[in-house]
């Protein structure tokens, strides 16, 4: 082994510099950090060859002294720290020291600064890490740091560096998370000699959102604020529908510095599982404020990552701020429409006014229990239909017309089978009697309520009137237009939220088959079965070896009894494999309720009765996230009279 001996100086500062300094981005980073903590209100950038060549950085800050600007090069010199304590009481975004003195080792470092109190600037100049003695120049109130020809001594990082447009947008998402965590501050940016950001000083975050994301992001976007035990959560969080496909449109900041956290990460997933498809990731800009002395900065030289005191609490808070967000608002998308039309007479604008409130009126006095489009009027006769059996958790108002029932009976006729005794939509004969009770939408049985004083019927309230369409999609008319709903996707959002407010209750209730189904399987889904047992028992589902390679299926939930048993236990073995083991119990359940939902739901192509549909958008309300399926997907689109009157060139 070789002797053992002290690195030089030199050596020491290029590792550094490795560790601090990736790219040009990592210096604007610096850089940008360093003038903020100065207190500059403005702050321009230049950057030349996507920063390789040039990076500099000019703000109206505090400045530096002019003897302590060789120190402000030196490693691990700070202004921001005095004591070991300073460490849990953070204030500043740098406060490390070696920054600067990384940087220099590494480029053509210049820094020209003057104070207030100061008749004359002064400036300094490094070249990788040999510098030259203060002397005076001219400049305004403030700090100007010049880097130049980053990497030039070591060729092996310079290699590395991608093409100028790469480059330069890694420093331009460096400023977007500064300059999102700041809108206090104006800042200007260029590259090559053109401008590419002009960002004015705001109070409104969105505005500062839409310059770099667009006004459509900006506008939609929903607005948190809470704070409660010490941590302020100031929030816009996108509608699923603008969900993108990766995380980088996720922005956390801590007490004004950008943050990478997994915990709250996972947070937001949960927070938006169910509301937007796999693969898809949700848009949110989360800021937080709270005591330095919760929370250690000094984790990643880069200072990205942090450490909570109670990192569960943290992860609680912002998982409720973001469900009771999500959940107080319509999530249901718009169906937008991209048709041009010429310039239309400014002199028509009454006329389409006028045109456009004849149009909402209209719709408005429709009686929607009338036949429309020569569909027949029975197809639609469903005043008599109520919803029951609604979640627990659904909102209180929602209750105030329903008045839940249950069958008799018992029973409950099979999901995924259509009713014999309710006409197609191609037969012309009208139903008999409604029998409600016997739907195949369990969750929305009904059946007439009796006014004991008038012996008669008591009238209900009515939802909107609905028509079929290739036994996939129901159109709804609404005051503002019209609603297209996926009958599947709304069904199973229906039975899933009902499977799981039953199973947050105790096991699933099950039933043991008179005679237990067995069926096949593989050694991977024999130990499936035995390492999930308490998954299945909370589902009701009981599964014993049958021999070497067969399991027998002894019980199984009575709300899936229409269900094929080997179909679904052998479907729900194959999800249990694929997880080996990495998720959690309520993972597993939740994914298992999915399942389980999706093949109990009305499929597309199921002709459904007027009572059916009727029962079907009345429970619509009465579920929690009912804009998407628990897969994502959305069930419901809207089209308002605008969209109409623009496709059909009435405006």
């Amino acid at each position: 082994m070789p002797a053992i001996h002290k690195l030089d100086p030199d050596i020491v500062n290029k590792i550094a510099a490795g560790e601090v300094i990736e790219r040009p981005a990592s210096v604007l980073k610096e850089l940008l950090e360093n003038a903020i903590d100065a207190g500059a209100t403005r702050i321009d950038i230049a950057i030349e060859d996507g920063g390789a060549k040039l990076v500099r950085v000019t703000d109206n800050g505090a400045g530096i002294q002019p003897d302590e600007l060789p120190l402000a090069v030196a490693p691990h010199a700070t202004s921001k720290l005095s004591t070991a304590e300073d460490l849990f009481n953070v204030r500043s975004l740098g406060f490390r020291g070696e920054a600067l003195a990384s940087i220099a080792a590494v480029s053509h470092l210049r820094i020209c600064t003057r104070r207030a109190d100061r008749p004359e600037a002064h400036e300094i100049v490094s070249q990788g890490g040999e510098t030259a003695p203060p002397k005076p120049c001219a400049a305004p109130i403030g700090t100007t740091v010049e880097v130049r020809n980053l990497f030039y001594n070591v060729p092996a990082r310079r290699k590395f560096l991608r093409h100028a447009s790469t480059e330069h947008a890694h420093a331009t998402e460096q400023l977007a998370r500064l300059a999102l965590a700041h809108p206090d501050i104006a800042f200007t940016a260029t590259h090559n000699g053109r401008n590419t950001r002009n960002l004015p000083v705001t109070t409104d975050r969105r505005a500062r959102i839409a310059d770099f994301y667009g006004q459509e992001l900006a506008e939609c976007l929903l607005a948190i604020k809470r704070d409660e035990r010490d941590l302020d959560i100031q929030a816009l969080i996108a509608p699923p529908a603008n969900s993108r496909t990766s995380t980088k449109w996720q922005y956390l900041f801590l007490n004004g510095r950008y943050i990478s956290d997994r915990r709250i990460g996972f947070a937001v997933r949960e927070a938006f599982r169910g509301l937007i498809e796999n693969g898809r990731f949700p848009v949110v800009f989360i800021f937080l404020t709270t005591a330095p002395d919760r929370v250690d900065v000094n984790v990643h030289p880069t200072k990205i990552e942090v450490r909570w005191r109670d990192a569960g609490l943290v992860q609680s808070q912002i998982l409720a701020a973001l469900r009771e967000t999500l959940l107080s608002h319509d999530l249901t998308p718009t169906l937008r429409t991209t048709v041009a039309y010429p310039a239309a007479d400014p002199n028509e604008d009454s006329h389409k006014q006028a045109t456009r409130r004849a149009l909402a009126d209209y719709l408005k006095s429709v009686d929607p229990t009338q036949p429309r489009l020569g569909f027949e009027p029975s197809r639609f006769d469903t005043r008599n239909v109520r919803p029951t059996l609604a979640p627990t958790f659904a909102r209180p108002d929602a209750f105030k017309d329903a008045n839940p029932r249950v069958h008799e009976s018992g029973q409950v006729e099979p999901a995924n089978r259509v009713r014999d005794d309710i006409p197609s939509a191609s037969s012309g004969e009208a139903p008999a009697q409604p029998a409600a009770a016997e739907s195949r939408l369990e969750s929305g049985q009904s059946e007439q309520s009796v006014d004991p004083a008038a012996d008669r019927p008591t009238p209900q309230p009515e939802s909107p009137a609905a028509i079929q369409i290739h036994n996939t999609y129901l159109v709804a008319q609404t005051e503002e237009g019209m609603l297209i709903i996926d009958q599947h996707a709304l069904h199973e959002r229906i039975l899933y939220e009902k499977f799981r407010t039953r199973i947050l209750a105790g096991p699933l209730e099950s039933q043991r088959l008179l005679i237990p189904h067995t069926l096949s399987v593989s050694a991977e889904q024999t130990r499936a079965v035995e390492r999930h047992k308490d998954v299945l028992d909370r589902l009701g589902i009981e599964i014993e070896r049958f021999g070497p390679n067969a399991v027998a299926v002894q019980t199984f939930p009575v709300l899936l009894a229409s269900l094929e048993v080997e179909t679904f236990v052998s479907d729900m073995l194959d999800k249990l494999v694929e997880t080996s083991g990495t998720e959690s119990g309520e993972t597993l359940i939740h994914g298992v309720l999915d399942m389980m939902a999706c093949k109990a739901a009305v499929k597309a192509g199921d002709p459904l009765s007027s009572e059916e549909i009727r029962a079907l958008l009345a429970q619509r309300h009465l579920v929690e996230k009912s804009s998407n399926c628990p897969h994502g997907r959305p069930t419901t689109l809207q089209l308002t009279t605008r969209d109409l009157e623009r496709q059909f060139k009435r405006t």
